[in-house]
C-alpha cells in the first residue's frame, strides 16, 4: 500500500541535527529561519517542535553535537601516543581541517563565538567548555612531555598550551582562505621545535641550563 500523499518524513533526531548544523554553519544563527530548517530537513513543524521548542534550542543542540564530536575524536590521543606524537597528530589534524577544500568552512565553534558573543551566556558557556577542553588536552600532552624530558621545562605547560591553542584557532580562521597544507605543516613543525628540549636555544636564550 502506498503511503498517503504529503505524509511527513520520518523524524531521525540525529539526522535532523546534522542538517540543522549545516544550515547554521553555512548561514549563521540570525540568518537561518525555522522555514529554512524545515525546507532543508523536509520535516513538518510538528515533528520538529516535538523535541525543540524554538530555533534557539535547535541551535544550542547543534552546537553541542558539533562540540561532542570533536571532543570524542580526541579522547584517546593523549593516552595512546607518546607526547610528541600526540602533539604532532593534533597539529596535523587541525592543518587538514584548515586546508582546502575543508578549510573554507571554518570552525563552527569560532563562528558561534564570533556571531553571538558577548551577550549570549549559553553560547559562551559551551564555547568556553570546548576551548578549555582543547587547552587542557594540550597542557596534558605538554606536561607528559616535560616529565619525559622531551619538552622544555623552563616555560609553564599551561602558558605553552594557551599559546599553541591560539595559534591553532588562528589557523582555522586562516583556513577560510584555503591555504596550502604544506605551509600549515611548516608552521606546525615550528611549534613542535619551539617546545622541544634543545631546539629553541639561540643567542641570549638560557631556557635550558647545562647545570643547576
Amino acid at each position: 500500500m502506498k503511503a498517503a500523499a504529503g505524509r511527513p518524513r520520518e523524524f531521525d533526531p540525529e539526522v535532523f541535527l546534522d542538517t540543522a548544523l549545516d544550515c547554521f554553519w553555512q548561514n549563521g544563527y540570525q540568518a537561518t529561519s525555522m522555514a529554512d530548517l524545515k525546507k532543508a530537513s523536509g520535516l513538518a513543524s510538528a515533528s520538529i517542535y516535538k523535541l525543540y521548542p524554538d530555533k534557539r534550542a535547535i541551535y544550542l543542540a547543534a552546537l553541542q553535537r558539533y562540540m561532542d564530536e570533536g571532543m570524542t575524536r580526541t579522547a584517546k590521543r593523549s593516552a595512546e601516543m607518546s607526547p610528541e606524537a600526540a602533539l604532532r597528530e593534533m597539529l596535523e589534524f587541525v592543518a587538514q581541517l584548515s586546508s582546502a577544500p575543508a578549510g573554507e568552512r571554518g570552525c563552527f565553534t569560532i563562528a558561534a563565538a564570533s556571531e553571538l558573543l558577548p551577550g549570549d551566556e549559553a553560547v559562551r558557556a559551551k564555547v568556553s567548555l570546548k576551548f578549555n577542553h582543547i587547552i587542557n588536552e594540550l597542557e596534558s600532552i605538554l606536561i607528559r612531555g616535560q616529565q619525559q624530558q622531551i619538552f622544555r621545562q623552563d616555560e609553564d605547560a599551561r602558558v605553552m598550551a594557551l599559546s599553541i591553542f591560539m595559534m591553532l584557532e588562528g589557523m582555522r580562521i586562516y583556513g577560510k582562505l584555503q591555504p596550502d597544507i604544506e605551509d600549515l605543516r611548516k608552521s606546525n613543525d615550528f611549534i613542535v621545535r619551539s617546545v622541544r628540549v634543545n631546539t629553541h636555544r639561540g643567542a641570549g636564550n638560557t631556557a635550558v641550563k647545562a647545570s643547576a
